[in-house]
């Protein structure tokens, strides 16, 4: 099978960390363009990676013919536009999460990927952590039962706050640490659950650093349909030495739990561990997730996977939207509240 071939749009941090780490490692997926607004960060990276093409706009790099598709890396706010214009150019798009930042913005790219007929992944690479594509066998295969509760928690190092980066301007990046953090944590707790549709949203923000503008800390409480409840915590200002990230997902005959990862089971009533107990190789959980979302984009240009439906982006985008009216309001949302029409 022959490499797909890649234009990279945007070369900010996720794109030097994860993105170009994986596509030198990587053999279905062929880096052949990086595009970015800034002159020596081009030509830096052009030197360093080696690629054919090195461009400052869109318009530059959607002429290249060669390119089968655009991995997205832009800020947040700049998605929905650059991946419309990526899909309707005939390419296959790759976009780094959020999707976007409203509903309304969800469901415009979710219509130009209707109409075009091209490929799109969210890059929602927690989901290609190794121990958690394990946990998501044992949740496939009945082994935790129903699927009852979920909670999760992503808590970075205080001192790692930036104030002039786009992420800490609400225009830019549609919110704070939960646009950043809770957002990835609440994808993966409605993915390994099945994808549970969104119902009621409770949750508060904080505010405690008085250097940005949003909010620092998030605590959210999701009700789902079928019963599923997911709660969920976030923040920016965690005083340690490292950040910290968990899950936990409770069935009606078992649970299990990440970092590291543990597997129990009730039989007979008796509760056992069934955690697989082959050590994983040493390696970077990160940066093997991005390689390993990567790759399956590849596959799924191939015609060698099936993308996840986008109902779950839509799905996702209204319950972030009812979850921050819910902190802003200080009350219940239900998410078919939310403007727009319903995630399907």
């Amino acid at each position: 099978m022959d490499p797909v071939r890649v234009g990279l749009l945007g070369a900010g941090a996720v794109a030097q960390v994860a993105h170009l780490p994986a596509y030198r490692r990587l053999r279905n997926a062929r880096l052949l363009a990086i595009c970015d607004s800034e002159p020596a960060k081009r030509r830096a990276l052009r030197e360093r990676t080696g690629v054919k093409y090195a461009v400052a706009s869109l318009d530059e790099l959607l002429a290249i013919d060669e390119i089968d598709a655009v991995d997205v890396c832009l800020p947040s706010h700049q998605h929905r536009d650059a991946v419309i214009r990526c899909l309707e150019a005939g390419k296959h798009v790759l976009c780094e999460k959020p999707l976007a930042i409203t509903p309304e913005d969800v469901d415009d790219i979710v219509a130009a990927r209707e109409r075009t007929g091209r490929i799109l992944l969210v890059g929602m690479n927690n989901r290609y952590r190794d121990d958690v594509i394990l946990l998501k066998k044992f949740v496939e295969d009945g082994t935790l039962g129903g699927i009852v509760y979920a909670r999760a928690g992503w808590f970075k190092r205080r001192d790692r706050i930036r104030p002039e980066e786009w992420h800490y301007r609400t225009d830019l990046s549609g919110g704070g640490v939960f646009m950043d953090l809770g957002i990835q944590i609440l994808d993966l707790s409605l993915w390994l659950s099945g994808y549970p549709e969104p119902e009621r949203a409770t949750a508060a923000f904080h505010h405690h650093l008085t250097e940005i503008e949003v909010e620092d800390s998030a605590v959210v409480s999701l009700s789902c349909a079928g019963g599923v409840t997911i709660a969920l915590e976030s923040s920016w200002r965690f005083v340690s030495d490292t950040e910290h990230i968990s899950l936990g997902l409770f069935g009606t005959d078992g649970s299990a739990l990440l970092n590291p990862i543990r597997i129990f089971q009730q039989q007979h009533g008796n509760v056992l561990n069934v955690t697989p107990q082959a050590q994983r190789r040493a390696g970077n959980l990160y940066k093997e997730s991005y390689e390993r979302e990567i790759a399956f984009f590849a596959q799924i240009v191939a015609g060698r996977e099936e993308a996840p439906p986008l109902a779950e982006q839509r799905a996702l985008a209204r319950a972030v939207a009812a979850i921050q009216r819910s902190a802003s309001e200080g009350r219940e949302v239900a998410v078919a509240l939310v403007e727009g029409p319903a995630a399907g």
